[in-house]
């Protein structure tokens, strides 16, 4: 079994490295010695025997600003400087998406909420992710996500919820080191419908995470 801090090496293609943590769908994220991380799938990594670390220290979830806002410490994600990840057949089509997560499901009608991005193909994706009000649009979060992986973009409280009526993701998607196909750059405006996050039934069950969720 493939444990965090084991050494591995890959079995169908060249290099290996050490699993610092374990991503959705069966698949591990490997960190190579040049120090960059990608996944890979647990099926294909062999554990190289008596190379074993400690697992690293985790990231505190949440840090306090001075401002009495909570926000989460992410590490941002780094480009592989070879062609590291597993691709699939299905993965060629551009699928992305949007999960939001009660930080307190016990609680609904006190806990504020976590917003996740979804890459849920082969394509490295450069998004952001934006809100109107009045008219104009303010950018809540941007940056890099890997293949076939998901990202933390903020925290946020009910007082908020308002704000979020009205939503955009723009998208510009690429492959690293390879010959890919043009993808279109993408802008999607969303509406979201508010009122369901106060509805325990509406976070549902899903192939992305461990606990309930609800996702657009």
């Amino acid at each position: 079994m493939v444990k965090i801090g084991d050494k591995v090496r890959f079995l169908n293609t060249t290099g290996g490295g050490r699993v610092k943590a374990f991503q959705g769908k069966g698949m591990v994220m490997v960190e190579d010695d040049s120090g960059f991380d990608f996944p890979v799938l647990i099926a294909e990594c062999v554990v190289v025997d008596g190379e074993r670390t400690p697992p690293p220290r985790p990231l505190p979830e949440r840090e306090l600003r001075e401002n009495g806002e909570s926000d989460r410490v992410i590490p941002k994600p780094q480009v592989p400087t070879r062609n590291s990840y597993i691709e699939t057949t299905e993965g060629e089509r551009l699928s992305a998406s949007i999960a939001y997560l009660p930080v307190d499901r016990k609680s609904l009608t006190q806990s504020g909420y976590e917003a996740w991005f979804i890459n849920d193909s082969n394509y490295f994706l450069y998004f952001t992710y934006l809100n109107r009000q009045n008219n104009s649009w303010t950018n809540r979060y941007h940056g890099l996500i890997e293949p076939n992986t998901k990202i933390f973009m903020e925290e946020f409280g009910k007082e908020t919820l308002n704000d979020l009526e009205h939503i955009c993701i723009q998208m510009i998607a690429f492959k690293q080191h390879k010959p890919f196909g043009l993808k279109n750059t993408l802008s999607v405006e969303l509406r979201l419908d508010t009122v369901k996050f106060y509805k325990v039934h509406c976070f549902t069950e899903n192939d992305y995470f461990d606990e309930d969720d609800c996702s657009t």
